[in-house]
This record gives structure tokens, sequence and C-alpha cells, in this order.
């Protein structure tokens, strides 16, 4: 009875969590579709998605479990609240927003000709888009749930953290893997550089281009900036990572198997990202896209899939999951997410993705976590 009763309850929390994580992003595309042809900025729609799947699970602890005292109350409600308030945000940010891309106030010009070498330092940094008014707003609300959020952990106790899946287990181990994923993140980057500027002839520029990426003190201002940001953003990163490696993770490879479970995952991850990828990260190559994210959803699902079956510990993924989003704008030395919309990407580039993600990242397909028979606690409770 209480296999059937555990089936059951999983069944329903997928429904919810498929609803939330893909019915409202999905649905999220019309919007955005709107926003798009107006010249609308879609940021804040885009962070908003990154917050529903740890929603999703968070809606299935409260929905389905309202007997248990083991669940961590706070915690669930901050996850559920703050996608809540980031979704009305991304919507208003579309159809009630004051301001076209034109309007823009450059901070450098209005404090006076003394700013100048400041202007010349920040860049586009120093220009403020009033169309990012919700955007301004979303991250102030990202940071205040963030901190909620580190009060409801705090004050959940040992044993509801365990019950929910965020207890912090093996962090000394952790920081060890942080540290190798840091590492062959940077190699993933910087291989198709290196070789790209060998066949172009072009080693000469770019050397000189990374050279002064290196002696702008922008570049380690971000890097400092790095573990001032985590904890206040963290809610974000966590939105996803609570969603695919805590709960849909074990699901999957329960039903799958250890590794056609976690690469179905990353085909999963992969397609959740449709929305971003046809509406903001692209436009002359929406295919393209689709397929290179899918690729690196299954690779990088496989390392994170083996950190959390390693640690059984999220929070692990989600210190990953960050600086995989916020060392782009660094390495490339843009220091601006913008690096990341309307991209331009060949169907060749999708060959070198393939290549070098199996080289750094699949490899670890076939590491013990993925050999056990044994499934993992999580799985075997799902």
């Amino acid at each position: 009875m209480e296999g059937i009763e555990s089936k059951n309850l999983t069944k329903k929390r997928l429904i919810v969590f498929a609803l939330v994580a893909y019915g409202i992003s999905f649905l999220m595309m019309i919007p955005m579709y709107i926003g798009k042809q107006n010249g609308m900025d879609l940021t804040q729609i885009v962070n908003a998605q990154m917050c529903s799947p740890a929603a999703g699970v968070a809606l299935g602890y409260l929905l389905f479990y309202k007997g248990e005292k083991r669940v961590p109350k706070m915690f669930m409600i901050v996850l559920v609240i703050n996608y809540a308030v980031q979704l009305v945000l991304g919507l208003l940010s579309v159809f009630a927003n004051p301001f076209t891309a034109n309007d823009v106030l450059n901070l450098a010009e209005a404090a006076g000709p003394a700013s100048d070498d400041v202007a010349a330092l920040a860049g586009s940094q120093s220009v403020l888009k009033l169309q990012q008014l919700y955007l301004m707003g979303g991250e102030l609300i990202l940071i205040g749930c963030s901190i909620l959020l580190w009060i409801g952990y705090f004050t959940a106790g040992r044993e509801r953290r365990k019950f929910a899946g965020i207890a912090r287990n093996n962090e000394g181990k952790g920081v060890l893997l942080v540290l190798l994923f840091v590492g062959l993140y940077c190699l993933r980057i910087f291989v198709p550089v290196i070789a790209e500027a060998i066949l172009t002839d072009t080693v000469q520029s770019t050397y000189s281009y990374y050279g002064n990426v290196l002696t702008n003190p922008l570049f380690y201002l971000s890097i400092l900036s790095l573990p001032i940001n985590y904890p206040l953003t963290i809610i974000a990163f966590l939105g996803e990572e609570y969603g695919w490696r805590h709960f849909l993770q074990p699901i999957m490879q329960k039903k799958f198997g250890m590794k056609l479970g976690v690469i179905l995952l990353g085909i999963i991850w992969g397609l959740w990202h449709i929305p971003v990828d046809t509406m903001f990260y692209t436009e002359d190559s929406v295919p393209q896209m689709i397929v290179g994210q899918i690729i690196t959803c299954i690779s990088i699902g496989i390392f994170f899939g083996y950190v959390y079956l390693k640690t059984n510990n999220i929070w692990i993924p989600v210190c990953m999951h960050f600086l995989n989003n916020n060392l782009i704008p660094i390495l490339t030395g843009e220091f601006t997410a913008e690096v990341l919309e309307d991209q331009h990407v060949p169907w060749e580039y999708l060959i070198e993705i393939l290549i070098i993600d199996f080289l750094v990242f699949c490899l670890f397909i076939f590491a013990k976590e993925y050999k056990e028979k044994k499934k993992t606690k999580e799985a075997l409770n799902a």
C-alpha cells in the first residue's frame, strides 16, 4: 500500500512540476513573441523561467505534504512566491512598459566630465536601459527572496533540511569538485578559441585581445564580485538545480537506469530551454541553438549528475550552475550578460561542441557513480 501511495504521490508531484516548469514557461512564449515584435527587453521573463523548476517542486511539497511536519514550509513558500512575482514582473515588462529600447540613461555623462575615465573602463555598464525597469525590480526581489530563503533554510533545522534534500553533505569534497568544474569549464571555453586562432592564423590578435581582458580592472572586480553575488542570487540557480537534479534525476534514473536516465534528463532540460532559445538567445540560428542546447544540457547534466550522486548535496551543482552562467561574460571580456543574446550559431560549431563536451564532461558517465546497480536513496523513495 505504501509503495502504491508513493507512486501516486510521485505522479501528482510530476504533474505539478510539469505544469509549472514546462506549461507556464511555454505559455510565456506568447508574451515573449509579442515583446520581441515590439522590441521589448525579455530578460525578466528569462529570469523568471529559471525559477520555475524549483517552484514546481516546492508547490508539490506544499500541496501534497500538508500534514508532514518535516517540510521546511518557509523555504518552499519563498520559492513559490519568488517565482510568482518574477512572472508578474516579466508580464509587466512586456505589457506595461512605458520605455522603448532607445530610452537610456548614460550614468557617466550624468556624472559629468570627471567620469570620462570611469566611462571608458565600464563601457556598456555605464548605460542604464530604462526599458529594464522591471528587470531591476526583479533583481531586487531576487535578492530579497534569496535572503528569506537563507532564513528559511537555517531555521528549518537538520531534519527538515534532510527531508527536503537541501542538507549540506560532503562539503570538503564539494569544494574540490567545484574547482574541478572551473578547470574543465575553462578548458571547454578556451580550447575552441585556441584552435580557431591557429587555424585562421589569428594567434597574435587573439593573444592581444585576452591580454587586454586580463589587464582590465573590471575582470578582477567581476571575479571578486562572484562570492558576493552568489548568496544574494542563489534562489535563481537553486531554481533550476532543485528541479532537475534533486527532483527529476532520481525519478528518471529509477525508471530508465543510471546512465540512460541522466541522458534523457539532459534532453528534457535542453528542450525546456526552447522558449529562451527561440526568443532570446538567437534570431537567425534557432535550430542550431536548440540542438546545441540539448548537447550542452546532456554533457553538463552528466557532470552535474555525477557531482550530485557523489556528494548528495544539491548546493554543489547550484554553485556550479552559478559559475556556468556568470563566468561567460567575464571570460569573454564583455562583462555583461548581453553577450548571451542574439547569438549566431553555425552548424559546424555544433560538431565542435559535441566533441569538446564529450571529452570534457560526458566521459564522467563512466564513473563508478553511474555504474552502481544500487539506486540512490532519493531514487528509491521517488
